[in-house]
């Protein structure tokens, strides 16, 4: 056959059939199979078809491989030679036998080992419900005046929590402090009173929506991308490693700056951190804040094949309670809100219309 002559723009190239530029390259002809160490099957009846190949950012290359040969000896020898691979084939039975072998990376450019360190990190944002019990949620003394307006958000007594809920494990319509027991305010009753009527109706919790914003990455088994090998990767698990603390808190600003977190995209859509008091002062005035702040979890691994990994990892934003996590961020990136519980309700319960 006669060398194939490339035109284009009066630049003409010859390509020579088997010369290096032209050649198609099998690069399984030379590697053996990783667990069982079976060579590629020795025949000259097996011919590799033109590959095709694809790639998408978030999954990494992949090829088909097609050979054909006569003999089912070659078919059964190739078969045996991709399983040790872990790859999926196909055979077709014909006059001549069709080998179709998906490769999981790109066998034709290698770009699997060269992700954009653009599309290196993936991120998202989930909804996340839970259920909060209603005698610690607190409530308000009108739905219709702003959080923060004094004495608007009451959160009962430990004192009345407990008479609320043996008034309702004892299914009694009103609440009767044990004896002994003092109350500071008697403005608190007719909302313990109104929180007994709604457990018995059969409102015990409360929802709540927050978020989780999860990374991902799909990577080569060098990393060459270096995805969740951040700077801010690294020194928590230093910190781990010299602290055992398990868990702990990153505020909003943490995240975005830390992890570069786009700020036109992602950012604009995630809750953010703030800290407020929650509960009523007890007997000797001692307060507690939350800090809404992102618990961080641990990254998972997913070996998808021998030389392709997908790494996840999420973050989970709530109202932390004071001295329960270890919190990583500065203080300023919690800015007090003035959504404290009061000790002394003075607003009436109004009804809501």
């Amino acid at each position: 056959m006669n060398a194939i002559t490339y035109n284009q723009t009066n630049n003409n190239q010859q390509f020579a059939l088997g010369a290096a530029n032209y050649l198609q390259y099998d690069p399984f002809r030379s590697l053996t199979s990783p667990n069982l160490g079976i060579p590629f099957p020795n025949s000259i009846n097996i011919i590799l078809q033109p590959r095709k190949s694809s790639y998408q950012p978030t999954t990494l290359g992949n090829t088909t491989h097609i050979y054909t040969s006569p003999a089912y000896n070659d078919m059964i020898n190739l078969a045996e030679y991709f399983a040790d691979w872990s790859a999926n084939y196909e055979i077709q039975e014909g006059p001549v036998h069709m080998f179709t072998v998906q490769v999981p990376w790109d066998t034709i450019t290698d770009t699997d080992f060269t992700v954009s360190n653009f599309a290196s990190e993936q991120w998202e944002l989930i909804p996340n419900n839970e259920s909060r019990d209603i005698l610690r949620t607190g409530v308000y003394a009108n739905s219709f005046v702003y959080p923060s307006v004094a004495n608007n958000f009451v959160v009962l007594p430990d004192v009345l929590k407990v008479a609320v809920q043996r008034a309702y494990d004892n299914k009694t319509n009103f609440i009767s402090l044990q004896s002994g027991s003092t109350l500071a305010s008697a403005s608190f009753i007719p909302y313990a009173q109104m929180t007994l009527d709604y457990m018995r109706f059969g409102i015990d919790s409360v929802p709540s929506y927050t978020q989780t914003l999860r990374r991902t990455a799909v990577i080569d088994e060098r990393n060459s991308n270096g995805a969740f090998t951040t700077a801010i990767d690294q020194q928590l698990a230093e910190f781990q490693a010299n602290t055992g603390t398990i868990n702990f808190v990153l505020s909003y600003g943490s995240l975005i700056n830390d992890y570069s977190i786009p700020r036109d995209t992602v950012a604009e859509f995630m809750l953010p951190s703030y800290s407020k008091l929650i509960s009523v002062a007890s007997a000797n005035q001692a307060t507690y804040k939350v800090y809404a702040g992102w618990l961080v979890k641990p990254p998972t691994f997913n070996f998808i094949t021998r030389n392709k990994i997908q790494l996840s990892q999420e973050f989970i934003w709530n109202e932390w309670i004071d001295k329960l996590y270890f919190i990583y961020s500065p203080p300023s990136h919690f800015p007090l809100l003035s959504t404290s519980a009061t000790s002394n309700p003075s607003i009436p319960m109004l009804p809501s219309s």
